[in-house]
């Protein structure tokens, strides 16, 4: 769906003329320090942009994961189809813009004093903090799963363990083996990511008269329609169970490896991958970040949060719809907010909010893929969309061959781009 050229510079004129409330500001030393905590794609590309924009700011940067795997293309690696190691990302390139890392976790954030703590005790203050630390699963939405039993039917979605366990259990299927993919509710983390996941499954398994089910809490999905088409070249290798049909994963037996789903059905597949509810990350909640969603409201040009002054928060924690919860739209809001950051602390005038755009990849198979790019930005204070494109529903082979050529160039690109690699 596009949005004509004039009408998108009006909504850009009317952003820069009113541009949600002005970020706080505190008097700053030339050596004004702004402490990131979590080293994704949100935390790492703001640290990034702070040091090019600004390079006597000191940065501090905590991200405990020396190296770990990034969500895009994880489930290209999950089916087999990419080495563990070609996925991963590392802070370690941040350093030679100046940016401080820590390899360690953040126990505590201060949001009135703007201070955290590490591991040992000591507080490290901040004229800005900068909060990326993504989500958490919340455990209470299916009966019968826990942290604990979790890793026997494992979701593959936040963590390495998980991920390398659900590669493992993927890669030992037998023929005719039957996969549920259970998939939550809106928001989540990579809203398109489960159905990428039951496409490549399928393909990997195709021809070994497998079946993949795909058992949902909602009742329609980004890109259904292309990824149904697709679909239809396996057939009865994936089917989607919405909502509406009962398809929702409401309790699991982990011991026997049995699913209970809302409409009474008791499925006990070799494979169970049930993804948990989500919602901001522990520390968001223990710092006094998040409202009734269980999420970080913040304002939609420089990613303050809306409860605590001189703290901002990027990434999958913000609540900042319609900007989706990918990679590279955390990329886009971090440089906006650093750019925010550091006009408040030269005290400046904030920048006119910036257009965001969201690209996401979903791979098919091997050689196929499909896309929806975004557009967004801040629109009378609020997060708007000014355009999306999606992949066309009747393209052919070669096209969607092109789209997974564009597919790992963008990926490359991304993981260079956020992470400072040469």
């Amino acid at each position: 769906m596009g949005m004509d050229l004039q009408r998108r510079r009006a909504l850009l004129q009317a952003a820069a003329l009113c541009s949600a409330a002005p970020v706080w500001s505190r008097a700053a030393s030339p050596a004004a320090r702004v402490v990131v905590v979590g080293g994704g794609f949100a935390g790492a590309s703001c640290a990034a942009a702070l040091k090019r924009l600004q390079p006597q700011l000191q940065v501090l940067l905590f991200e405990p994961r020396q190296r770990f795997i990034a969500g895009p293309m994880a489930n290209a690696m999950l089916a087999g189809l990419r080495d563990p190691a070609a996925v991963c990302a590392t802070p370690a390139g941040l350093a030679a813009l100046g940016v401080d890392w820590r390899a360690e976790a953040v126990a505590e954030v201060d949001p009135v004093r703007l201070r955290v703590r590490d591991g040992t005790g000591r507080w490290h203050a901040a004229d800005r903090l900068v909060l990326a630390p993504g989500i958490d699963l919340v455990w209470d939405g299916i009966a019968g799963l826990d942290a604990g039993n979790s890793a026997q039917m494992p979701h593959g979605w936040l963590g390495d363990a998980s991920m390398q366990s659900l590669r493992r259990r993927f890669a030992a299927l037998r023929d005719g083996a039957t996969v549920l993919i259970g998939v939550p509710a809106h928001p989540y983390r990579c809203p398109p990511g489960p159905y990428e996941r039951a496409s490549l499954f399928a393909w990997a398994l195709r021809g070994r008269r497998a079946k993949v089910l795909i058992a949902d809490a909602k009742d329609d999905f980004s890109l259904r329609p292309l990824f149904q088409r697709a679909w239809e070249g396996l057939p009865g290798s994936v089917e989607w169970w919405p909502r509406s049909q009962g398809g929702e994963v409401v309790a699991v037996d982990t011991a026997r490896g049995e699913v209970r789903l809302a409409g009474g059905e008791r499925l006990r597949p070799d494979l169970a991958c049930v993804i948990p509810d989500q919602q901001a990350a522990a520390l968001c909640h223990a710092a006094d970040l998040v409202d009734e969603s269980g999420w970080c409201p913040v304002q939609a040009d420089s990613f303050a949060s809306l409860r605590h002054a001189g703290v901002h928060v990027l990434g999958d924690a913000a609540a900042a719809y319609p900007l989706p919860k990918s990679a590279m739209a955390a990329r886009g809001a971090a440089q906006a907010c650093a750019a925010a950051i550091c006009a408040a602390l030269g005290g400046r005038p904030a920048p006119a909010p910036p257009v965001l755009q969201s690209q996401c990849y979903s791979l098919l198979a091997p050689d196929a893929a499909i896309a929806l790019h975004g557009d967004y930005a801040a629109v009378a204070g609020r997060m708007s969309a000014l355009r999306q494109l999606r992949s066309p529903a009747d393209a052919d082979a070669a096209q969607r061959a092109r789209e997974a050529r564009a597919a790992e160039a963008w990926w490359g690109r991304l993981l260079r781009d956020s992470f400072a690699l040469q």
